[in-house]
């Protein structure tokens, strides 16, 4: 693996706007599961965690990209508006005259152009895509569910079945076919009932923030999958399961690495004088190098922060960044991800002004810069090479807490509170239910 392909690698893992730390959550989660489900309730139950947190994390994972997708192929293209014109680009006069100014390439100024004549349209359409993406993956995980239920459903039909005629071969079991069992009619219309439909004004006061962040549009889905879970419960067993389940998810997920990655950094800042805040992107760049060999650094930097401050209006500061792009903070922006670039027919890198830049990220970069520089001290190949060693590690480490968590804590302690409440015994509580309506249905039968 090359150093490029690391650093990207790392960069992705301890991005908080990335999904790969996500992904690799999610697989040990799933991993954890599904193990303690099999060693706890059999194949039955196994099977049945496996689809469910397979498929869940699948749809999880790529519904909303894929739909998105598709909605950018389909809707875009028939309104001949480009997907790619962030919508907070034309909001902005600020930004978008300064983007339409420094405009990299004649595709890009058209772009604009033609964003900023429609601008209800290309409002209206990032919003619908927003809408319809989060609708269908819910959609799909509506289905998934059901499809899980009713495979469960039936396996416990003709495991039932199967023992009832071991026990006694002289019965008839004539009203349990298959095709119409009057008793699982029942089961499933209590078990199966009908999906909450997707309701768009549920989000309709969402932020922005969270429409076009696609890790932010993940915790809305996720909202919506662990609602649904609990709601659909098979069993309050199930129910008081998917409580522990979901909510640790939810935490590990999306606030636990922020936290530990706060401390981290704290810790190797006051104390071992090492900063690692800095994007590992960055930090394996020449942009580096060049921060720590650049005399006029501090002066650069103090620039960059009256600049900041003083501009009467953000035009100012997006012209500057836009007309330098070889000042060494658009440098290091760029190189950090918080500045998008694209190739021109040149092969040249330029800054694509059609993506939106967040001031607050410039202003958090100076800040990491800062603590960067003042702990350097003399030897500054062997500095950068400690700070690069260390953000790998404690990235890794954030990343390996959270997948222990996920993936061996809460599961086990799960089933460990499921034997407590089930008198010592670990079954799958949805397979004693159903049989247990099974019989009682059967007696009444008879």
């Amino acid at each position: 693996m090359s150093l490029n392909i690391g650093s990207q690698l790392i960069s992705k893992l301890g991005s908080p706007d990335s999904k790969i730390p996500l992904a690799a959550k999610d697989i040990f989660n799933i991993g954890g599961y599904t193990y303690f489900s099999y060693d706890a309730g059999g194949s039955l139950e196994g099977k049945d965690r496996l689809v469910d947190e397979v498929g869940t994390g699948l749809i999880w994972l790529f519904g909303i990209p894929l739909y998105k997708k598709l909605i950018d192929n389909t809707i875009f293209k028939a309104a001949k508006i480009n997907p790619d014109v962030d919508v907070r680009v034309i909001k902005s006069k600020d930004y978008f005259a300064s983007a339409v100014e420094n405009a990299p390439t004649k595709e890009i100024l058209n772009d604009l152009k033609k964003a900023a004549k429609n601008v209800n349209k290309t409002k209206g359409l990032t919003f619908l895509r927003f809408i319809l993406s989060l609708g269908l993956t819910m959609a799909s995980y509506f289905a998934l569910t059901k499809f899980k239920q009713n495979m469960t459903k039936k396996s416990i039909e003709k495991e039932f079945l199967k023992k009832q005629a071991e026990e006694n071969n002289k019965k008839s079991y004539s009203n349990f076919k298959m095709e119409k069992n009057p008793v699982f009619d029942e089961i499933e219309n209590k078990i199966n009932k009908s999906i909450p439909s997707f309701k768009s004004s549920s989000i309709v006061g969402i932020a922005e923030e969270f429409m076009l962040n696609p890790v932010k549009n993940m915790i809305i889905l996720d909202a919506g999958i662990s609602a649904s879970r609990i709601k659909n419960a098979r069993t309050k067993g199930e129910r008081t399961e998917y409580a522990i389940k979901e909510g640790s998810f939810l935490f590990f997920i999306y606030c636990a690495g922020k936290i530990i990655k706060s401390g981290i950094d704290k810790v190797c800042e006051k104390l071992l004088k090492i900063p690692v805040a800095l994007d590992a992107k960055l930090l394996s760049s020449q942009t580096a190098i060049n921060i720590l060999e650049n005399e006029n650094i501090n002066q650069e930097i103090n620039n960059f922060s009256d600049l900041l401050k003083m501009s009467k209006n953000k035009k100012e500061i997006y012209d500057f960044i836009f007309k330098n792009p070889d000042n060494i903070i658009v440098k290091a922006a760029k190189d950090s991800g918080i500045i998008s670039t694209i190739k021109d027919s040149e092969n040249n890198i330029k800054i694509d002004t059609r993506k939106f830049i967040d001031i607050k990220e410039i202003k958090n970069l100076i800040n990491n810069i800062n603590s960067f520089i003042n702990n350097s001290g003399q030897d500054k190949v062997s500095y950068l090479n400690k700070v690069k060693s260390l953000k790998v590690l404690t990235t890794i480490l954030n990343i390996a807490i959270c997948c222990f968590a996920l993936g061996y804590v809460v599961p086990k302690e799960m089933y460990n509170y499921r034997k407590k409440h089930q008198n010592g015994k670990n079954d799958f509580h949805v397979k004693v239910e159903y049989e247990k309506e099974l019989k009682s249905k059967q007696t009444e039968n008879l």
